[in-house]
């Protein structure tokens, strides 16, 4: 073979292999786009980073939701920046950051649908749409159904042709109520000493602590003359209301104004707190105001009581709330001990002193019971 072919030869294989490398650069990130992989790369190591993630719905539960870091911590905006539960996002943000695209599924608009991983433009949208947002930038997933059997979800990035399945199951909560740190507070009935309860309307009664009715904790006053006590009351479903005690929605004061009659209930503890409660009925709710006061002669007393006692009651179940994650030193009489009640007192104002909260049903129904529903029916 002649040199001068051998060298166009050459110069032809070389220009081949040139143009391989540069297609093969050129198609690089698109194939790395479009294979399995992490859904959010690095996500991992940045979720501390973020500071805000929204939540989208379309169609008839049509919501949005803004979940943002403050100086104080996770609020959720369209409820006053009341503060959110921590379990719950970390567990979304936790999840997704876990998620690893494992098939690729379709990339054309008019069969996003099939799978719910539509733009939310669209009224009939199934999908949630989740933006999780950066100071710098924001990635924002549409997440559609579930796999019926096995473990997956549809999911695909706003802006993008390509959806996926990916490994794990995401159901992202689509009620904002239901991203609330929803406890308001835990005291058992064995912490109560008194409750005192004036309704609206109607005559106000009492239950105080007593070992000399063998049917309950608590005795009821007044009992009207000729007049007994029901076969089946359950005095002790009041004083308990405090025990387990959360929300099912939340208000700011200025969106849901107190009427000029509500129904006064102040449950008195054993430790010299004082609990007080102003509850009226709005849209076939119950909505109640909380303010939380400190009897120092109470607190004082109940600090002093014999050592023995004090263990056995600081060993019982809700014996105390932590304060900043110490709890008050039931044996303690000097005013540290003093100290620490009033700042659960303080703390609680705080978190609670400005909010209206609806309760759940099977706890309104006890704290609107009259006193007619303690008694037998007349004649």
């Amino acid at each position: 073979m002649k040199p001068k072919t051998l060298i166009l030869i050459a110069m032809a294989a070389l220009v081949a292999v040139v143009a391989a490398i540069w297609v093969s650069r050129a198609r690089a990130p698109e194939d790395a786009a479009t294979s399995p992989g992490p859904l959010v790369a690095n996500l991992a190591k940045q979720v501390d980073t973020i500071t805000e993630v929204r939540v989208h719905t379309a169609g008839t539960d049509a919501a949005s939701i803004t979940l943002k870091r403050g100086e104080s911590g996770w609020g959720l905006v369209e409820k006053g920046n009341y503060p959110v539960a921590m379990d719950r996002l970390r567990k979304l943000l936790t999840t997704i950051a876990a998620a690893q695209r494992v098939e690729a599924k379709t990339a054309l608009p008019d069969r996003y649908a099939q799978i719910g991983v539509e733009d939310l433009d669209q009224a009939d949208a199934r999908g949630v749409q989740v933006d999780l947002v950066w100071p710098e930038r924001t990635v924002s997933l549409i997440f559609g159904d579930s796999l019926v059997r096995g473990t997956g979800t549809y999911v695909r990035e706003v802006g993008e042709a390509q959806s996926w399945l990916i490994d794990q199951a995401i159901a992202v909560e689509r009620k904002p109520a239901n991203w609330l740190d929803k406890a308001i507070i835990d005291v058992g009935a064995n912490r109560v000493s008194h409750v005192r309860i004036e309704p609206a309307q109607g005559e106000a009664f009492e239950l105080a602590r007593s070992e000399k009715d063998a049917k309950s904790d608590f005795a009821l006053s007044p009992i009207p003359r000729g007049r007994g006590l029901a076969e089946n009351y359950q005095r002790e479903a009041l004083a308990g209301l405090l025990s387990g005690l959360s929300f099912e929605d939340v208000f700011a004061k200025a969106d849901r104004p107190m009427p000029e009659k509500v129904r006064h209930a102040v449950f008195a503890l054993d430790d010299g707190r004082q609990l007080r409660l102003r509850s009226w009925e709005q849209d076939g709710h119950t909505l109640v105001q909380f303010d939380m006061a400190l009897d120092a002669t109470i607190a004082k007393a109940w600090l002093a009581r014999p050592t023995a006692q004090a263990e056995a009651q600081a060993g019982a179940p809700n014996a105390s709330e932590p304060v900043n994650g110490k709890a008050p030193d039931a044996a303690d009489s000097g005013p540290h001990a003093l100290a620490d009640l009033q700042a659960q007192v303080d703390a609680f104002q705080k978190a609670h002193a400005n909010w209206v909260y609806q309760l759940p049903a099977f706890k309104a129904s006890n704290l609107n019971k009259s006193l007619e529903d303690y008694l037998k029916p007349k004649g």
